[in-house]
């Protein structure tokens, strides 16, 4: 075989392998986020939250224990996430002795199953489970007043979260008079709130969108009223009304 058929085969079976490489890509499921997790051990009952980052391929976390009431925090070490396989080390002091506390674990939906073995001293099976994030607290009613190019306008919205999802109305009074709106599209996060109100008009029906946040017990606000404009403004709880 000569030089050059030679170099060509190698250069085809180095194509085929990289081709056909089986090297484990990063998992795809999201890994990020707060679990939680509490079992009984040798030295007593713990409760820990493990913070977890995922970006990109690369994570990072703390792992938050508990034991008697008294909370120690510590940045984990050796993360690794691919296949949905979550590996990393605790490092701990034990009577001045430093310990390496090694978990290992299957992620499934909102479950990991780990092995947690601590030193030498042996190893046990735990579950961590992801806790979820809550909304805000927006459950109620919200006044606001604001200028707007149809001129002053009053509100109240009404709202009821559930997990997620926000839904309520939007009772308002205007120049053309007062209406009373079920909002749609409600989203509710930690980081805010969204909902669409769907004005109906004498001869049109203009959509208006809402985005908010909470901030110092106020709900600001930004709504964008179709094309025509977007007004900036604060929403304040309303006191309960007395009971009849």
């Amino acid at each position: 075989m000569n030089k050059q058929v030679l170099a060509g085969a190698i250069q085809f079976l180095a194509v085929s392998l990289c081709a056909a490489d089986p090297s484990p890509k990063a998992g795809s499921a999201d890994v990020s986020g707060k679990w939680r997790s509490e079992f009984d051990t040798p030295v007593g009952h713990l409760k820990y939250v493990y913070l977890l980052k995922a970006d990109g391929d690369k994570i990072t976390g703390t792992a938050v224990r508990e034991r008697d009431g008294l909370k120690n925090e510590t940045e984990l070490k050796e993360c690794v996430f691919r296949n949905d396989e979550l590996s990393f080390v605790e490092p701990i002091k034990i009577q001045d002795q430093d310990v390496r506390i090694e978990y290992k674990g299957k992620l499934s939906g909102d479950e990991i199953k780990f092995t947690r073995k601590v030193g030498d001293f042996g190893a046990m099976e735990i579950i961590a489970r992801r806790e979820k994030e809550v909304g805000l607290p927006i459950d109620g009613k919200w006044k606001a007043e604001f200028d707007s190019q149809i001129g002053k306008q009053h509100y109240t919205y009404e709202f009821k979260a559930n997990g997620e999802k926000l839904t309520g109305k939007a009772l308002g009074e205007s120049q053309f008079g007062k209406f009373d709106t079920a909002i749609s599209d409600g989203k509710n996060s930690p980081a805010g709130i969204s909902f669409v109100e769907m004005l109906k008009l004498p001869d049109r029906e203009i959509r208006i969108d809402y985005t908010g946040k909470l901030t110092d017990g106020e709900l600001k606000l930004t709504r964008k009223v179709g094309d025509f404009a977007t007004e900036e403004f604060s929403a304040k709880r309303a006191p309960d009304a007395p009971e009849k």
